[in-house]
């Protein structure tokens, strides 16, 4: 009982603070006239690169803080969708704005999915097979902190090593480019 909670709490770890790119599902959300909110799949944690595809063509929207949705005058306004809310609940839900002026047009986006807790001692742990390694040294510092105290900055430098050269072979390999943001007065 102790390595399954030590496991999925690992896991839970791992996902908050490396957005696992295996986890990252391109997704696609038809949109209907008129509706300003829709209820997404429960294993959904977040959402990026979201565009709305109109007639084969993709328009990419901004993301909006729940305030500044939450200020919107008449959100039944209707036009092409040109922001969006993401509202991170237990079924989390995706809000346009302005609501849509159709029917034909679609959002895709990738969803961030929730990493499965490790289930039965037989289940396939939802981990790519080259992050089997991190995970097993991860366990084992994790249940060392209960069982082992004595070995636990041993086995925490092998799993920092590990889960270090698992996240540098976890990325897109792109350059990073920034681009200055134009502040309006």
């Amino acid at each position: 009982k102790t390595a399954r909670r030590s496991l999925n709490l690992l896991l839970q770890n791992l996902q908050n603070e490396h957005p696992a790119l295996w986890k990252t599902i391109p997704t696609s959300q038809a949109l209907v006239k008129g509706t300003t909110s829709y209820t997404l799949d429960a294993k959904i944690l977040d959402m990026g690169n979201v565009v709305i595809r109109r007639n084969g063509v993709d328009t990419q929207i901004s993301r909006l803080s729940r305030d500044e949705y939450q200020s919107r005058p008449n959100k039944s306004s209707e036009g092409r969708p040109t922001q969006y809310y993401f509202e991170k609940l237990t079924t989390p839900k995706l809000y346009v704005y302005p609501a849509p002026e159709n029917s034909t047009d679609t959002i895709e986006f990738y969803a961030v999915e929730r990493i499965e807790d490790v289930g039965n001692y037989d289940n396939t742990m939802d981990v790519p097979s080259n992050a089997v390694e991190m995970v097993t040294s991860g366990l084992a510092y994790k249940i060392s902190v209960k069982r082992s105290p004595e070995r636990v900055q041993f086995l925490k430098s092998i799993y920092d090593e590990e889960k270090l050269r698992f996240e540098q072979e976890d990325s897109e390999g792109v350059s990073t480019r920034l681009l200055p943001g134009v502040a309006h007065v």
